[in-house]
């Protein structure tokens, strides 16, 4: 039986367990999962942002370095040139080969001729390399082409030429400045920029020709895309929709992300590329750091529950056990209340039943089937009723004796008698019980009563004892008629009511105990009651004292008594 207590304890720590913890799981799992997806999603978009704005800025350096000796061709014609052309040409390519990155500056002026209409060749160019005999009148400049890196041995790095178309009024290139700048200097911003997370970048032309990159990876490679690379294929198809933009590779993390931005004054994209697990590693961090502190805390909560669980287990083990030995009869002390929660009120019930079973054992022990329960209560409301010992108390004794029942009782077979017996003393009982009288105990076919004044008066406990003596003889008429309808014999019988001081309390031992009267009181009330005859009551004249103009007497009489020094005036009430 232990075993098994013990089993439904643990099925009980493991049910808290489970459904304390699992709910608490799943939370945590629901929310670190929403969150990790929402703040990757705003990394990620932070990241394109961040990567756009980034490559607008590597951009427009880029374009101020390709345009500054424009803006500078520009300004110089705008002001007005010395005398000696030549010598002003000379200054202007003197001051832009002194620019940073600009490894040769050569000039080369262009003389429209006039040609003969048969030709039919309109205006056609012709180079002159004499700069002496030109006189020129420019107002602007523009980029004729830009073309492509080449290893120029001179300058033991790759250059880029530049031709800067001189224009007249007209907008007729009237010459050609040429300016050799080197590759790295222009495309320093892409390799010093210190792209976030970014582990290669790459300038490219419109048709995706690799034009510079900062990765080994893109070493030997020609176009963007060669290899196939999904993400490259997409910038290429992106480029031809928008000047700039994101794309990122599938997975989650993506595997790479990459930007990319056109330039305005230069046929060229720049494209920087980054790995989805560095943009991302902080949130993953975040996700490592979260998962690690979500176990920490279900570890916690368990411990916790296994704490408390455990608690509330040895509580009901306790209890278990307590209610084990109250099936055998051991109530033991009540159980100590050590919480007020429900754990607390169960044990606070419990302690409250045992009282109650103890109780209800020690009515059925010192008042058995002879008091009324209603009654029996009341009596243990009283501080001094589950004690042993007693008190001395002034109490009405009754003493009722059914005649002639020894001679009957010889004539009968036992089971008659016992069955004519339970029958009697079945509705006698009945009636003691509702006057609240405490049957003390049965003397053969003799019961012997007692009325205790706790709510009340001396006087009025004494007329519920003469009222239940009268209501007894009113009940043997009753009780005759069902013997005579069973073919039993009739029983009559005799009262004696009394009044003294007797010891009042319960009469045995710790183990068995009963609540009684012991005194003279109760040898004089047998005495009396044996001068009774059938159908009679007989009251002792210190029960009559107390009732001298409330009853009616038939007759009054004196007579002596065993144990008794004078004679004493008894009374028959009168029917």
């Amino acid at each position: 039986m232990k075993n098994l207590n013990l089993l439904k304890i643990q099925t009980l720590q493991g049910k808290l367990i489970v459904f304390l913890l699992i709910p608490v799981f799943f939370t945590i799992l629901a929310g670190g999962v929403a969150s990790f997806i929402y703040t990757r999603a705003v990394m990620l978009n932070q990241w394109n942002e961040t990567a756009v704005l980034k490559l607008q800025r590597a951009a427009h350096d880029l374009e101020m370095r390709i345009s500054k000796p424009i803006d500078f061709v520009n300004i110089f014609y705008k002001t007005k040139p010395e005398d000696n052309i030549l010598r002003s040409q000379k200054k202007l390519v003197q001051y832009i080969a002194e620019m940073d990155g600009v490894v040769r500056v050569g000039f080369t002026y262009i003389k429209p001729v006039k040609t003969s209409s048969s030709e039919n060749m309109g205006s056609m160019y012709r180079e002159n390399m004499a700069m002496g005999n030109m006189s020129m009148n420019f107002h602007h400049s523009r980029i004729l082409k830009i073309t492509a890196p080449e290893f120029d041995a001179g300058a033991g790095s790759k250059t880029i030429k530049f031709v800067l178309s001189l224009l007249n009024p007209s907008d007729e290139i009237v010459g050609n400045l040429e300016i050799i700048m080197s590759l790295k200097y222009l495309l320093q911003d892409i390799f010093n920029l210190g792209w976030w997370q970014s582990d290669r970048a790459c300038v490219v032309d419109k048709t995706g020709k690799y034009i510079a990159h900062t990765n080994m990876i893109m070493k030997n490679r020609d176009f963007l895309g060669g290899t196939f690379d999904p993400v490259e294929v997409s910038i290429l198809n992106e480029m031809k929709k928008r000047p700039f933009g994101t794309v990122e590779s599938k997975g989650h993390p993506p595997e790479t992300v990459a930007g990319f931005y056109q330039l305005k004054n230069a046929p060229w994209t720049i494209i920087m590329f980054a790995q989805g697990n560095k943009i991302l590693k902080p949130i993953i961090l975040y996700r490592n750091y979260f998962a690690f502190g979500g176990v920490v805390l279900l570890i916690v909560i368990l411990v916790l529950i296994r704490f408390q669980a455990g608690k509330i287990v040895k509580r009901i083990e306790t209890l278990s056990e307590k209610a084990e030995k109250i099936a055998e009869g051991e109530y033991g002390d009540p159980i100590k209340i050590e919480t007020q929660d429900e754990i607390g009120q169960l044990i606070q019930s419990y302690n409250v039943m045992v009282k109650g079973l103890k109780e209800r054992d020690f009515i059925r022990d010192s008042f058995g089937r002879y008091v009324d329960p209603e009654f029996a209560k009341f009596l243990l409301e009283h501080p001094d009723a589950g004690k042993l010992g007693g008190k001395r108390r002034q109490v009405a004794i009754m003493m009722s004796d059914i005649r002639g029942f020894t001679a009957l009782s010889e004539t009968l077979s036992p089971e008659v008698i016992i069955t004519v017996l339970n029958q009697y003393f079945s509705q006698m009982i009945t009636i003691i019980q509702k006057h609240k009288g405490i049957i003390v105990d049965f003397f053969g076919d003799s019961i012997l009563v007692f009325f205790e004044p706790f709510s009340g008066s001396l006087t009025d406990t004494i007329k519920d004892c003469i009222q239940c003596a009268k209501d007894m003889q009113e009940e043997m008429h009753l009780f005759n008629k069902k013997m005579k309808s069973r073919q039993l014999p009739e029983l009559n019988m005799g009262i004696g009511v009394n009044t003294g001081e007797v010891i009042v309390g319960n009469i045995g031992s710790e183990s068995r105990a009963k609540y009684g009267i012991v005194g003279s009181a109760v040898n004089i009330t047998s005495r009396i009651q044996a001068k009774a005859n059938a159908r009679e009551i007989v009251i002792s004249d210190a029960v009559y004292k107390y009732l001298k103009n409330e009853i009616n007497i038939q007759r009054s009489f004196d007579t002596s008594m065993k144990g008794v020094d004078h004679p004493m005036t008894l009374h028959l009430i009168k029917k």
